[in-house]
Order: C-alpha cells, then sequence, then structure tokens
C-alpha cells in the first residue's frame, strides 16, 4: 500500500443516497458511483441539456481518474469553499436557491428527468450564486407522479420562505436550523394571521386546501389514500413544465424585501465606498493594508453593510461577510449578485456561531471550521463585542481569531467616542481597563506582529496583527 497518498475521507452528508457516496481526496470532491447507476449516470454526462446545466446551475462534474474500492464508476466535482448552509442565508438567499432547483426541473422536464430531492441542504453558494451540489439527485420522471419532491419543496422552500414574509427570517432561520424535515403545513398555519391567503392566493392550493383535504381524510378514516393525494396518473410533459412554472412564479412574488427605497438608501450608503476620490482616511488605510496584504481570502466579521467587504472583493480577494442585521445583509447579498463580486453574505453571530449539526452533530461543520481565512476584518465591532456583550478583550480576541489563519485587522474605538458613548449610556460596569494598551496586550497574546495606524472618526486606531 502507497502510504504517501491520501485516504479518501467519506462525506457524511452523502450516507443516505443510494447512487453512490461522496468522498475528499487531496481537496478533490469525488463521488463513487454504485454499478447499477454507471450506465444512467455516463447518459447524462453525455446529455446536452445536462452539460448546458453544468455549466451555470448545477456543479461542474466530470469523470475521475481516481479509483474507488467497491465502485464501477468515479465521477469528479469541483469543490466550492467555504459550505454554507441555509440556517445561514438571508430570505433572498433561500428564495434564489427555490428558483434554482425549480429553474433546473424545468429543463430536466424537457428530457424526461427531474430532481428526486428538493432541499436547500443540496444548494451551496458559490459567492452569491447558487449552485446545485446534489448531481446524483437527478433520475428519471415516473409517469405516475408529477413531482416527487414536492411535498419535501413545500417543507424546505415554499413554507419557510412564507414564514419569512409574514414573521421574520430569523424565524425562518431557527426552524430550518431545528429539523432537517423543514416546517409542516400545521406549523406553518399557526404562524399565518387566518386572512393570509387574501394577499396571497396561491396558498389555497399550496396550503390550506390541501391541509383540509388530509384532515378529512384522516377524519374518515382514509388514511390509506393521503398518498394518492399529490399523486396523478400519467402527467405530460406540458402539464408538469405548467406545474414547474406556477411554483415559480408563486415562489418569485413573495416579498422579502422593503423595495425600491431600501435599494436607494443601501447605494447612498455603500456609494462611498465605490469611489477611491471620496475615500476618508480609514477606507484608504483598509484598501492600502489589502493592496499590501493580498489576501486571498477575508472574512468580515460584523461586516454591517459591507462596504469593507466590497473593497477586498474589488481588489481579488474570495470575501465571507456576515452580520446579526440581516436588513443588511439581504441588500449586500443582491449587491454582490447584481454586480458580481465574490461575496457570500451570511447572517450570523460571532458571540453565538452557526453550530456543528446534522448526523450526530458532524454531518455540518460548525461556522470556525469552515469560515476561517487568511485575513479577517472586524471593523468597528470590538467595543460592541466588550460593552454591549461584557466580553473582555481576551475573549473578544480569541473569537476573532477563530475566522483568521494570518491577518486581522481590527479596530479600537475609545470610550469617549460618540457610537462608545452611546452604549454606555445603559451600562454601570467598571470600565477603567477599557484602553487601547490593554487591547493591543490581548492581541499580542495570539498575534506575533501588530502595527496600527490612525483610523476615521479622529480618536479611533486600526490594528493590523500577524500570526
Amino acid at each position: 500500500m502507497d502510504k504517501s497518498k491520501a485516504e479518501p475521507t467519506r462525506l457524511l452528508g452523502s450516507g443516505m443516497d443510494p447512487t453512490g457516496t461522496v468522498y475528499e481526496i487531496e481537496g478533490k470532491i469525488q463521488r463513487g458511483i454504485s454499478k447499477e447507476f454507471t450506465d444512467f449516470a455516463l447518459s447524462l454526462l453525455n446529455n446536452p441539456t445536462i452539460q448546458r446545466l453544468l455549466k451555470r446551475k448545477v456543479i461542474e462534474t466530470t469523470i475521475s481518474q481516481a479509483s474507488l474500492e467497491g465502485y464501477s464508476l468515479v465521477l469528479q466535482h469541483r469543490k466550492i469553499s467555504p459550505q454554507n448552509y441555509c440556517f445561514e442565508w438571508p430570505a433572498q438567499m433561500l428564495q434564489d436557491a427555490a428558483l434554482i432547483t425549480l429553474d433546473i426541473c424545468l429543463e430536466l422536464n424537457r428530457e424526461g428527468l427531474v430532481l428526486k430531492d428538493a432541499t436547500p441542504w443540496n444548494v451551496i453558494f458559490d459567492g452569491a450564486r447558487p449552485v446545485l451540489v446534489d448531481f446524483t439527485s437527478i433520475m428519471p420522471q415516473e409517469t405516475d407522479l408529477l413531482w416527487v419532491a414536492y411535498d419535501q419543496f413545500c417543507r424546505l422552500f415554499l413554507f419557510p420562505l412564507t414564514i419569512a414574509n409574514q414573521v421574520s427570517g430569523r424565524t425562518c432561520r431557527a426552524l430550518l436550523l431545528d429539523s432537517a424535515n423543514g416546517i409542516t403545513q400545521d406549523e406553518v398555519v399557526r404562524y399565518l394571521p387566518s386572512l393570509a391567503w387574501l394577499g396571497k392566493p396561491w396558498l389555497l392550493n399550496r396550503l390550506y386546501l390541501p391541509k383540509m383535504m388530509v384532515s378529512l381524510l384522516r377524519r374518515t378514516g382514509q388514511d390509506k389514500n393521503l398518498a394518492q393525494f399529490y399523486k396523478k396518473i400519467d402527467f405530460s410533459v406540458i402539464q408538469r413544465q405548467s406545474f414547474f412554472k406556477s411554483l415559480s412564479n408563486d415562489i418569485a412574488s413573495i416579498q422579502l424585501t422593503s423595495g425600491k427605497s431600501l435599494w436607494s438608501r443601501y447605494y447612498a450608503d455603500i456609494n462611498a465606498f465605490l469611489n477611491p476620490a471620496e475615500y476618508h482616511l480609514k477606507q484608504h488605510t483598509v484598501a492600502r493594508i489589502i493592496d499590501q496584504c493580498k489576501p486571498h481570502t477575508v472574512t468580515d466579521i460584523g461586516c454591517n453593510q459591507g462596504g469593507y467587504a466590497i473593497l477586498a472583493a474589488r481588489a481579488g480577494a474570495r470575501v465571507i461577510a456576515f452580520d446579526t442585521d440581516e436588513d443588511s445583509i439581504g441588500p449586500l447579498y443582491q449587491f454582490a449578485k447584481r454586480q458580481e463580486v465574490n461575496i457570500l453574505p451570511l447572517v450570523m453571530d460571532v458571540l453565538s456561531p452557526s453550530p456543528g449539526c446534522g448526523w450526530r452533530a458532524n454531518q455540518y461543520l460548525s461556522a470556525p471550521e469552515r469560515l476561517c481565512s487568511e485575513m479577517a476584518f472586524a471593523l468597528g465591532l470590538v467595543h460592541h463585542l466588550v460593552i454591549t456583550y461584557n466580553q473582555t478583550f481576551d475573549r473578544a480576541v480569541q473569537t476573532l481569531s477563530d475566522y483568521s489563519n494570518k491577518w486581522l485587522l481590527t479596530e479600537f474605538i475609545p470610550l469617549d467616542d460618540p457610537r462608545s458613548r452611546e452604549l454606555l449610556a445603559t451600562s454601570r460596569r467598571d470600565m477603567s481597563w477599557y484602553s487601547l494598551d490593554n487591547f493591543l496586550e490581548a492581541l499580542r497574546r495570539y498575534y506575533s506582529q501588530i502595527e496600527t495606524f490612525p483610523s476615521y472618526p479622529p480618536g479611533r486606531t486600526l490594528c493590523l496583527c500577524q500570526k
């Protein structure tokens, strides 16, 4: 046995797929295909429609030269990094993941094919672009089923988006994290006002009437007919095409933003980061540091509207930007998508990051395991962590260091700064220890080199730290 060759690492997310299993070998994603599915997989790769999808909406897939014991065919997929999950997305990203799932089904339908699964767990965002990564979810369409994955689509896309619209994106994300099976009809009805269908007529056919039918069948003891409720006989390609288009229209109609006024405010605020001639001192300094360090990857912690994330992306870095404020992350996602800048926007609290979850809490990795970059930004953040959330400098620096494997660019904001005074208005803590010297001392425990620069407004200090 050649000890120099890396052993395949089985990815836990593929453990339930009878078609094959996904491994990572020396940083490459390989999928072993079971013998009984080999001919079908090869036919997919030779299909012109599939080839078009592989270039746009489905993960790039080729025949691998690697071999995996027990598999007659091995496919290689492009690796998308970092992995990101639906309970971290603003609602607009979940909506786009739903739409791309339906777009793929529309194209597959013309070939007599369909997706057997309809779940956001099969979608990863490559920056601001959703990509379906489960190639083996493509299967022949069964003639007696409208869509085998329709119920799953409702539970994991349609109902969560309805809750995001009617309640909040935070509620939607919490429910998706709580259960991999999504949200049931009974659960979503509890969140909706009684007359919700008046503003969304499609709720009658997608939710209320099916729920009434299921309840009727149960009351009359016809539970065995529940499966037949979703089952139709000999649907044509045209009928399925109409079904997918109608469902896509319903998803697209769900309003998840405040409209043009929000966009105009966002661009008014972000415009200062798009014109170097108008940069203030902090923007100039951050841009110069990015140019000097040339990080390939950046994680912007507490990114707010994402101005500094945009600076890093425009300089060529692959950027992850997260904040607790979905009203900031949603517009940042729309900006990144429209401008085609390489930013992955996520909704997350750095003090309560995404946990490891899924099978045995190992199937989906925690945020610090996935979102660490060459350089981390933490600008205008530390005073919030320390004053509002009662963190020490040491705990704050440890937290930030989880997302930086080389550089940390952070900022000290003194107690007499107007922003600090606002936070201190309701605090009675002794803050006599809060000083630049003590902050630098905490940084030196985790970073070997520290350089400071004046920031903006005056009195603030930028700290570039290197491990």
